[in-house]
């Protein structure tokens, strides 16, 4: 948030909440501080955040959710600064720093007067909480001499601000600095400016920089009209959108900084909740994103390692069964073998046994494999399940892309693979909480007056299969590959033309990990073919009879 955006924050905040009632104080985020307020008409919520990345100050709608104790910060404020007012609020020209003045009518308060110190310095963001007589009652990091060189806060301390910069002050500018910037050819000219202008944001920069490329004088008049909108508060704050669809807070349209869209909002506060609760909801996402690959990533590693053992198993007992065999031929040649050979035609024989205790231990030998050999396949074509539904959560992953998709991955992970942890003992007269359904998505495409469906998640597919298909709808799915159940509906009476087919097969691979490839084969069942079979994870199914069409 720059200076420029501030400023009109600032105005609002002071317009809007002067004499506020501070009623609740929460910590969501290691950074972040809402201050819930009591208007007198109504509650509103004022967001303060030191995070380096997104440090910002404005009213937000946002309602995040609070971690299960509160942090220290959270909890010396809530002590001291609820049920305080809000006596004012005040901005240095051109500055990022913050104080908001609160007031005391309690008779019985510890302080009268204290102050927040908002300063949204990017990586040196601060939230200092001080007294009225200056001291710092308690900041959201205490900072020690050895980490700074600048200043110490810590509580008992005299708060001191942030020495000012040593760049030109913006209303300051000269012809002559404009001259001195514009020659700093090999830095570029917007970050020059960055380096050499107090007050300018990134944005602003490209703006004056783009307005003044064709030389000092011009780059001189671009710095004296962002100057002129400031000390006017000719603001008109927005959304901006750059061509490769970023988004960038604006405090009014900087078509010359690169900005193909301006989404305009009336106040900037209501620019500044909409902008950064996309930002909080993008980094979430990605969050919530990275623990689903990770987890995925570790299953899957598990479950193929589960499945090379079992294989080893099934080749181990592929030998043993070779023992009926060579239990055969040492029966058929007993009188050629004697006690103290090693071997007979190739078969690996015991010296210290006898050529009927030889016979006997491959014949033993062959009956324990094939007693095994059912149970080790059966185990091998779970685990080979266990790993393609992985392998199909793993690709809904990767097709995700809003919150609801991702959740859904999140519950069928859950609902599969919980953790093992202890049941809680119940308690009398309460209630079971019962686990929240996971959310079952299943698209419709319309084409040549076909419906065609698609499942986007497993639970969809199990939906499609176990709902919503009759036995003459046709099914598709590409083979050995996980992806989209894809159904075709058949209308009464009559066929489905082959370019419907086409288009269904083309739709299986355009929603399976195989997207992209060439040549795949795709299964094509009726639906009466096509069934759930007893332990089947979500989205694996059995076929009785199909056929297969190429997607090329």
């Amino acid at each position: 948030m720059d200076a420029f955006l501030l400023k009109q924050v600032v105005t609002e905040l002071s317009a809007a909440l002067h004499g506020a009632l501070v009623s609740k104080v929460h910590q969501p985020a290691e950074k972040e501080i809402v201050l819930t307020l009591w208007t007198g008409r109504d509650d509103v919520r004022l967001l303060l955040s030191a995070d380096p990345g997104n440090c910002r100050l404005h009213l937000t709608t946002r309602k995040s959710t609070n971690p299960p104790a509160p942090p220290r910060f959270c909890q010396y404020l809530r002590k001291h600064l609820e049920s305080m007012r809000i006596a004012s609020f005040s901005l240095a020209p051109y500055d990022r720093a913050v104080r908001i003045d609160f007031q005391s009518f309690r008779p019985d308060a510890e302080h009268e007067r204290t102050s927040l110190y908002a300063e949204l310095f990017g990586r040196h963001a601060k939230l200092i909480y001080v007294d009225g007589d200056g001291t710092i009652l308690t900041p959201l990091r205490t900072v020690l001499p050895e980490e700074s060189r600048i200043r110490e806060i810590a509580q008992g301390l005299p708060y001191q601000p942030l020495p000012p910069p040593s760049r030109v002050f913006l209303p300051e500018v000269t012809p002559e600095d404009a001259a001195r910037i514009y020659a700093m050819e090999s830095e570029g000219l917007s970050r020059a400016l960055l380096n050499s202008i107090t007050g300018l944001g990134r944005e602003l920069a490209r703006e004056a920089a783009t307005l003044g490329k064709d030389g000092p004088g011009p780059l001189f008049d671009a710095l004296r009209e962002l100057s002129r909108r400031y000390e006017e508060s000719d603001f008109e704050p927005g959304i901006g959108t750059l061509p490769d669809r970023k988004r960038r807070i604006l405090p009014f349209p900087c078509p010359s900084a690169g900005f193909v869209e301006f989404q305009p909002f009336p106040t900037a506060n209501e620019a500044a909740d909409q902008f950064y609760t996309e930002v909080a909801e993008n980094h979430e996402l990605a969050v919530l994103r990275q623990q689903l690959s990770s987890r995925i990533t570790a299953l899957l590693k598990k479950e193929r390692h589960k499945l090379e053992n079992v294989s080893g198993d099934e080749e181990r007992l592929v030998e043993g069964l070779e023992g009926g065999a060579r239990g055969e031929t040492l029966k058929a040649n007993l009188g050629e073998l004697s006690k103290g050979m090693s071997s007979f035609h190739g078969i690996p024989l015991d010296p210290a046994l006898s050529p009927v205790e030889n016979m006997n231990r491959y014949f033993r030998l062959a009956r324990k494999a094939k007693n095994a050999m059912e149970i080790v396949r059966k185990r091998k074509r779970e685990v080979a399940e266990s790993v393609y539904y992985v392998e199909s959560l793993e690709a809904q992953l990767d097709a995700a892309r809003t919150r609801d998709e991702h959740i859904a991955v999140r519950q069928e992970l859950s609902a599969s693979f919980s953790p093992r942890v202890k049941t809680p003992p119940k308690r009398k007269g309460g209630y079971k909480v019962l686990p929240r359904p996971i959310i079952s998505q299943v698209d419709t495409v319309e084409f040549r007056g076909f419906t065609i469906l698609v499942g986007r998640n497993n639970t969809g597919n199990d939906r499609i299969v176990k709902e919503l298909s009759s036995p003459d709808d046709l099914w598709l799915h590409t083979q050995g590959i996980p992806g989209s159940h894809v159904l075709i509906k058949r209308p009464q009476g009559k066929e489905i033309p082959k370019e419907v087919i086409e288009e269904g097969a083309r739709l299986a691979v355009l929603h399976s990990k195989a997207k992209g490839s060439s040549n795949i084969p795709v299964f094509l069942a009726e639906a009466r073919h096509v069934s759930k079979f007893k332990g089947a994870k979500p989205g694996l199914v059995r076929i009785a009879k199909y056929s297969t069409v190429n997607v090329k």
